[in-house]
């Protein structure tokens, strides 16, 4: 049995975590459509991606807006 108490979720416990766009839509309140269009995946069929996909979609938007 664990231990109770605080526990900080806030974070996956690894890159290989599975995260969709539906709850990165939730957590930062940005509509799912506008997310798949700002870090490209309209022509991808997954909804789901591990935080290491997610942190190259994401750089690779920030290089290209600036």
């Amino acid at each position: 049995m664990g231990a109770l108490g605080v526990q900080d979720v806030s974070k996956p416990t690894s890159l290989d975590s599975a995260v969709t766009v539906a709850k990165l839509s939730e957590l930062t309140g940005f509509p799912v459509d506008y997310i798949k269009r700002e870090l490209m995946l309209e022509s991808e069929n997954s909804e789901e991606m591990t935080m290491e996909e997610l942190r190259k979609k994401v750089l690779a938007y920030l290089d290209s807006s600036f």
